[in-house]
C-alpha cells in the first residue's frame, strides 16, 4: 500500500518593484554597449549583459537624446516596394 505524500506550502514572494528605466537611458544603455562591443570585438548581448550593473553616464544620456531629437526631426523613409520588370 502507497503512503500518502505530504503536500509542501508553496510561498510566493512578491516581486520588488524596479523603477521603470526611462528611454533616454536605454537607448543610452544600448549605445554604450554598441561602443564598447565594437571596441573590443565582442558581440552586443555580451556587452550588455558584462556591463548591466554600471550606470549609465551623462555621456550616453545626452548622446540618447541628440539621437531621439533628430529622429523627431527627420522621420526614416519607409521602404518602397520592389520594381516589378515587366
Amino acid at each position: 500500500m502507497a503512503r500518502s505524500r505530504k503536500t509542501l506550502p508553496v510561498v510566493v514572494v512578491p516581486e520588488t518593484k524596479r523603477p521603470v528605466p526611462s528611454e533616454e537611458e536605454i537607448l543610452g544603455r544600448n549605445l554604450a554597449a554598441a561602443y564598447i562591443a565594437m571596441q573590443h570585438g565582442i558581440g552586443m548581448d555580451y556587452a550588455k549583459k558584462r556591463h548591466a550593473h554600471e550606470p549609465v553616464g551623462e555621456f550616453w544620456i545626452s548622446v540618447a537624446r541628440m539621437v531621439m531629437d533628430h529622429l523627431a526631426q527627420h522621420p526614416p523613409i519607409p521602404s518602397r516596394p520592389p520594381l516589378t520588370i515587366q
